[in-house]
């Protein structure tokens, strides 16, 4: 048997403490970890929506974890393009867009901590 939901979930939500921390060294030689942290949480967003959709889930819990997985991808997408305008020296829309990436976070927070609770009855934990 596969990895469960829960797992996942958890997996997404520990993933994305490594991209935080991986913030500091953005001024370092080491900046290059950000993007394998970010698209080690593209991919883990993309495969918990291939799981949601494989698994009996249904109404809400479908619903928030394909968020929670849609909103993992969004981060590495927004991460991308912040910086790339932070590198081209274009610093009022890598401000603009460093704003959506915090509150893309918010979002994610919230549904990783929604996807939590309905993952566990998802996977029998009730």
């Amino acid at each position: 048997m596969g990895i469960s939901v829960t797992k996942m979930v958890i997996g997404l939500a520990l993933t994305y403490v490594m991209t935080f921390l991986g913030g500091f060294l953005q001024a370092t030689p080491f900046n290059f970890l950000n993007y394998i942290f970010f698209v080690a949480l593209c991919i883990g967003g993309v495969e918990l929506i291939n799981m949601t959709l494989k698994s009996e889930a249904t109404g809400m819990a479908m619903v928030v974890l394909c968020l929670t997985g849609i909103s993992a991808i969004l981060l590495f997408g927004l991460f991308v393009c912040y910086d790339w305008f932070r590198l081209a020296g274009n610093g009022d829309v890598e401000a603009s867009i460093e704003l959506l990436l915090y509150l893309v976070t918010l979002f994610f927070w919230i549904l990783v901590i929604a996807s939590l609770v309905l993952a566990r009855k998802l996977d029998g934990h009730e």
